[in-house]
């Protein structure tokens, strides 16, 4: 069984204090990206993992195939089943570790659907979207196949309904930078916001004051397709602290808005960067911009509602992977 992982990017990340568990309350927009992981799911004597570069650069993996996510997935199935359910995980990684793009919760979210499908579970979505809460706040959001609202620390999630809307380009460029996520949090907690109270004002150039107004109108467009709309409500809190913390990441993001992406936005917390296009020929033209040679980018539609479980991923994407230092071809 070959299940699609999508990335997704947060249209619309509002942080709006420190929860008394010590996590994050978040309030955010998610849509999944036509562009992402192949998990590749098999019955086998034993349970193993095996990943492949698709593209990203791996390099050296962690030895301890227990700490990789789709395998504590796994291992969560088998408690829940109660009995060991030995597979064969295969993933062809195409995106970028650590990038804020969701990597590793949807490789996991793909092997909880995956096996439940391959071993006849039948769990359901609401015991799923369970599992992958313990997983990763970012896991249940897979789960729904479609635009989100997520909330709490993550774990609370609702389907926007965006079965009817049309595909937006975006082009992703991430510089290799790594940006831990606690130190991004830290550096927002230190802008003057205190703990356990919202926000006091918008992220710049949100232009909005509430996440309802903001949602709203970022839906609205959404829901049309038109990215000149959603890159004017496009908002992430964390983008101001993560942007000052590390240089190379706000390099890539002047370097996409002088390429001529509009609403350019940090992913999650980083390290990669998005901003909209009008078209994938657009985005194209963007990936070729001498401003983002030694980055690695990627140009990518959005994906509507059910696409990704119906007919599995919108043809993707020009992808290009290069080291710096080395000249750019596409």
């Amino acid at each position: 069984m070959k299940v699609f992982a999508p990335a997704k990017v947060n249209l619309g990340l509002r942080v709006l204090g420190v929860r008394a568990d010590g996590f994050h309350a978040l309030d955010s927009v998610v849509v999944p990206l036509g562009f992402g992981d192949d998990v590749e799911l098999e019955r086998a004597g034993e349970t193993s993992l095996e990943v492949v570069d698709g593209g990203v650069g791996l390099g050296a993996l962690p030895g301890d195939v227990e700490r990789n996510l789709a395998v504590r997935a796994a291992r969560l199935l088998e408690r829940e089943a109660g009995r060991p359910l030995p597979t064969r995980i295969r993933i062809v990684k195409r995106i970028p570790l650590g990038g804020g793009l969701g990597g590793g919760s949807t490789d996991a979210a793909a092997t909880l659907r995956g096996m439940d499908a391959l071993w006849g579970l039948g769990l359901g979505r609401g015991r799923l979207c369970a599992l992958g809460a313990e997983l990763g706040s970012d896991v249940p959001l897979f789960m729904l196949e479609g635009t989100v609202r997520m909330t709490g620390r993550g774990e609370r999630v609702e389907r926007l309904g965006m079965s009817g809307a049309r595909p937006l380009w975006l082009v992703l460029a991430n510089d290799g930078s790594h940006c831990p996520t606690p130190a991004v949090y830290r550096a927002w907690d230190g802008l003057g916001r205190a703990p356990g109270r919202p926000c006091a004002a918008p992220s710049e150039g949100a232009g909005l004051t509430t996440p309802i107004d903001l949602w709203d109108t970022l839906c609205f467009f959404l829901r049309m397709g038109e990215p000149a709309g959603v890159a004017g409500a496009v908002v992430n809190d964390l983008s101001a602290p993560c942007l000052g913390l590390f240089p190379g990441v706000a390099r890539t993001a002047e370097a996409l808005r002088a390429a001529g992406c509009m609403g350019v936005t940090l992913c999650g917390s980083g390290a990669t960067v998005f901003g909209l296009v009008g078209s994938r020929a657009e985005g194209e033209g963007v990936l070729a911009h001498p401003a983002l040679s030694g980055c690695w980018r990627a140009c990518a539609q959005t994906l509507p509602d059910g696409v990704m479980a119906a007919h599995g991923p919108l043809t993707p994407i020009v992808m290009v992977r290069i080291h710096v230092g080395q000249p750019c071809s596409v």
